[in-house]
């Protein structure tokens, strides 16, 4: 068994704690019993919307009896635990929210909120100074924000700190594009530099000077998020990146927690199995791993880049490297993995806005947390995105491909699968939410069969080659 040389950090099975008197008990299984409440919890404002965040929020807390305002329309606002429901500006356009949102703070109607999204997660950051003291330090500067979620930055910063990354450049306009490509060779990713302005765009693989020619243009800046591109222009322009082969099958995700005084006090390892859309999409199978070497040197890294908050470091394995690629310093997709595996992020945010936790100090966890971080065997549990996984494998098996991940030799067969998107104690939001997906069926399933087909492609000029 392999020893893990960083302090105060939980990780495995969740801990039992007697329930308070007069709040709702923790959904078994996959939440520890809820530790002690104050006598009138404060509430949590909730932005609504379809993600597997902001349902993750509402059973985690909900279900230990902290009231939840939810704000705005989505699937969350049908949730059981919702104590009220009111309107707000679309969270897309800042010239509304962010006013709107800065008056509630301000007058104390709203006094925490949820980071569920980097748009929200960045609004908060701008508005830091109006919460109370309590809430306000367990909320990053606007200027640590901005280096997550700006890829350029992020990079940045990481080669600071000794953290490698992929070979990435930023070119401003066409021509430069052309010429950065060519120098840099094919194929190659090319992505937005953030979300923040363009929205949902999720980019693409370019294999050659013609694709490139005709993607490589300035995105189209989500309606709402003018000011943003005044205040960011660079993000209107994508980024280039070399692309690394292992990135369907070995991006390996350091999720957790970090107090700003008690260090990183949760964490977990998982690993990317499928995404969608492929290469460049959001994972729809994440499962649980456990490789001391990885999640060493990604605690490593986000020590220096995270002051706190709930977070996820993307490493992509590429031979004896690992590259970051990504760092979310919010709630993420899979975050019920790190529920199911012991680590509730979305309670450690709330208990950590309301005291200081400590590495033995953590309420409803009575294991001692300051102790070596041990290399066990893998549990083996999957969360799953159900209907973009079915889609991909149906498809796969209709084309006759095996996908990335089942041809991996050392991949973890998982024992228990889990829904990634709402919860069966909460199965309106649930159900609401994955239906959502359904919207635009062609959208879904076109990125499948065109990697399926080129996957096949591929497979029929390598058995060509060994004949």
């Amino acid at each position: 068994m392999v020893q893990v040389p960083v302090q105060k950090v939980a990780h495995g099975g969740a801990q039992s704690a007697s329930p308070s008197e007069g709040t709702r008990p923790a959904r078994t299984q996959t939440f520890a019993q809820p530790p002690p409440l104050p006598v009138t919890a404060p509430p949590v404002a909730l932005i609504d919307n379809f993600g597997s965040p902001t349902l993750s929020f509402a059973v985690s807390l909900g279900s230990r009896g902290v009231p939840l305002h939810f704000y705005g329309s989505g699937a969350g606002r049908w949730s059981r635990y919702a104590s009220r429901r009111a309107t707000c500006p679309p969270v897309e356009d800042a010239d509304r929210f962010l006013p709107w949102l800065r008056r509630r703070v301000r007058s104390g109607e709203i006094q925490r909120v949820a980071p569920t999204t980097d748009l929200i997660a960045f609004y908060v950051s701008m508005l830091r100074e109006d919460f109370a003291p309590e809430v306000r330090r367990t909320i990053p500067a606007l200027v640590e924000l901005e280096r997550a979620v700006i890829k350029t930055r992020f990079g940045a910063a990481c080669a600071r700190t000794g953290q490698a990354v992929p070979v990435t450049e930023a070119p401003d306009d066409a021509r430069a594009g052309v010429a950065t490509a060519e120098r840099l060779g094919f194929p190659l990713m090319m992505k937005p530099k953030s979300h923040l302005v363009v929205g949902d765009e999720r980019g693409r693989v370019v294999n050659d000077l013609r694709e490139l020619r005709e993607y490589y243009r300035p995105y189209e800046i989500s309606p709402g998020r003018e000011s943003l591109a005044e205040r960011y222009p660079e993000l209107v322009w994508p980024l280039l990146q070399k692309y690394v082969p292992s990135a369907r099958t070995r991006v390996f995700s350091v999720s957790g927690y970090k107090d700003p005084d008690g260090g990183i006090i949760a964490a977990s390892l998982s690993c990317k199995r499928r995404q969608w859309p492929p290469d460049t999409g959001i994972s729809t199978s994440q499962v649980s791993a456990a490789d001391a070497r990885i999640l060493s040197r990604g605690l490593e890294t986000v020590d220096k880049l995270v002051s706190c908050g709930i977070f996820e470091l993307e490493l992509l394995e590429s031979g004896t490297e690992l590259l970051a690629i990504d760092l979310n310093p919010r709630a993420f997709g899979f975050i019920d993995l790190d529920i199911a595996l012991g680590n509730d992020l979305p309670w450690l945010w709330f208990e950590s806005t309301l005291r200081p936790l400590t590495a033995g100090a953590v309420i409803g966890n009575p294991r001692p947390l300051a102790v070596p971080l041990m290399a066990a065997p893998p549990k083996g549990i999957e969360c799953r995105l159900p209907i973009p996984y079915t889609i991909s494998r149906f498809i796969n098996a209709l084309l006759g491909v095996r996908s990335a991940d089942e041809s991996e030799p050392d991949a973890v067969t998982a024992t228990r699968v889990i829904p990634m998107l709402g919860h069966w104690d909460d199965p309106l939001p649930m159900l609401l939410a994955n239906l959502r997906q359904l919207r635009h069926p062609g959208s879904l399933i076109r990125p499948y069969i065109a990697a399926a087909v080129a996957q096949r492609r591929r497979s029929q000029i390598l058995d060509g080659s060994r004949r």
